[in-house]
């Protein structure tokens, strides 16, 4: 991989070859599925309920405030999570049209993360509706933030995806490793647990250096508060993916072209 313009050139003129492949990816994911991409509403929003009940009652939370709050939580983590593990495969799911064609193997990883993606906005149709029902107080011109959270945090999984792909090409084990590895991170992450509850017990550096804080932040600080996140969360996210970015560069331009021969 070089970083100039025709690699992005390459990308760019295989797009109806990536975007078939990402849309053949959804139908066959909801072949003869009743609901469809429901679904992307239905898991999250039925596990957000159940949580919002029981531990609402341990940490004294009203449904309504806390609900919201693990949705959010749930649905981007879920779009983290399933682009890093799908990226494990992408290359060896892809082996037959690497082995064929010489289009750059960044496509394949993306053709990962676009699936994912509309699961995304999908699920987040669903806390929209939520926090205008329940919220409306919140809808304003802070919501417009959107247009710019959305392309950030998928600029983030791309480059992610990729990482795991490179590396789950040449270690097939890697996959069950960053299952673990994620556990990990939400669990020291504020997806339902409440950011007041590091603080309290001296371990507000697990969320204030953590980015998936911030990008969290960049939804639910509109969603929930009304507000515009600040240029705290967006400098985080913006380095983060930058440094994701830097790896990938890294991997690619030393193992594209051998990738070929761990398939």
């Amino acid at each position: 991989m070089n970083a100039n313009p025709t690699y992005l050139k390459n990308i760019w003129e295989s797009r109806y070859f990536w975007i078939h492949l990402a849309l053949a990816d959804i139908r066959t994911k909801y072949r003869r599925s009743l609901l469809g991409l429901a679904w992307a509403l239905i898991q999250p929003l039925s596990l957000t309920l159940l949580l919002s009940f029981i531990m609402g009652h341990f940490f004294h939370s009203p449904m309504n405030d806390y609900a919201p709050f693990i949705f959010s939580g749930l649905i981007f983590w879920e779009f983290i999570t399933a682009s890093a593990v799908a990226g494990c495969t992408s290359f060896i799911n892809a082996e037959g049209y690497i082995k064929q064609f010489h289009h750059p193997l960044l496509i394949y990883p993306l053709r990962n993360v676009i699936p994912c993606m509309i699961n995304l906005l999908c699920a987040f149709s669903g806390i929209i509706l939520w926090v205008l029902c329940w919220n409306p107080s919140n809808f304003g011109w802070s919501w417009l933030s959107f247009f710019v959270s959305f392309p950030v945090i998928f600029f983030f999984a791309w480059p992610l995806c990729a990482i795991t792909a490179f590396i789950g090409v040449r270690f097939r084990d890697f996959s069950q490793l960053i299952l673990i590895a994620l556990q990990i991170v939400y669990y020291i992450s504020p997806i339902f647990f409440l950011p007041k509850l590091f603080i309290s017990s001296h371990l507000g550096f697990l969320i204030e250096y953590n980015p998936i804080y911030h990008f969290l932040n960049l939804f639910r600080m509109p969603l929930l508060e009304g507000k515009l996140p600040s240029l705290n969360d967006y400098m985080y996210v913006v380095l983060a993916s930058a440094i994701m970015w830097l790896i990938v560069w890294s991997f690619a331009r030393r193992h594209e072209k051998s990738v070929i021969f761990y398939l």
